[in-house]
């Protein structure tokens, strides 16, 4: 099993900046040797897998150019010999099972500690599968989602603007150009966002917003954007 002084190649296939910065300083922190390479699409990372060997890849379940779990089936097709590992915020019943019978190496929750996330990592690139234990059968969808829908009824519509930007990666003060505001004023509402929200930092924002869209199906995420904003 590679120890944390080797130099595994890694490639990250996901298309959101703060959670590709997130991962890559994990592996940094755990692996200071490896070489780390980053995609934002499939077809992104087709070409460097066509170029280069991985030892693991580490992809989002869901990509903008990728049709369900097919994703999975077209990046072993391109890396036959490297590991594939998904890593996803979404936690809804049976999906460790799909992943699994789609042909993926290992399964990542986004919301596991960074030391699990690592472990999991050491036993993929030492050549085992690494999947989480067996998912207990899931609340029905309305109780599972009303205390993250109670948190984001909190928001005003101005601080949902704000936090939509937030999950695209934007800074203060592309914000603040964006809804003709002070910088000051985007400051004040996203250290607001973050205490109704329960999170610290704008990574942990986004992977909550994550697990919000996981957890409700997609028309009742549209209507409560719409009913808020």
């Amino acid at each position: 099993m590679p120890a944390p002084g080797s130099n595994p190649r890694f490639l990250i296939v996901d298309d959101h900046p703060l959670f590709l910065e997130a991962l890559q300083s994990a592996l940094s922190h755990g692996y200071p040797k490896a070489q780390i390479e980053t995609a934002g699409s499939l077809k992104a990372a087709h070409e460097k897998l066509d170029k280069s060997h991985f030892n693991l890849v580490l992809m989002d379940l869901r990509m903008p150019d990728a049709m369900g779990f097919d994703g999975i089936a077209q990046l072993r097709t391109h890396a036959p010999d490297s590991q594939i590992a998904v890593i996803s915020a979404a936690e809804e019943a049976g999906l460790v099972s799909k992943v699994k019978a789609s042909g993926a190496s290992g399964f990542i929750r986004k919301s596991q500690s960074r030391h699990s996330i690592l472990q999991a990592i050491s036993e993929l690139l030492g050549g085992a599968t690494s999947f989480p234990a067996p998912e207990a059968q899931p609340l029905p969808i309305s109780h599972q989602a009303e205390p993250v829908l109670d948190k984001l009824r909190q928001l005003t519509p101005q601080q949902l603007k704000v936090l939509a930007r937030v999950c695209e990666a934007k800074l203060n003060k592309q914000i603040a150009f964006e809804l003709g505001v002070t910088e000051t004023t985007i400051k004040a509402h996203v250290t607001l966002i973050f205490k109704k929200l329960g999170v610290h930092s704008r990574t942990q924002a986004v992977l909550h917003m994550q697990r919000i869209k996981a957890q409700l199906r997609d028309s009742e995420f549209a209507q409560l954007v719409a009913a808020e904003g």
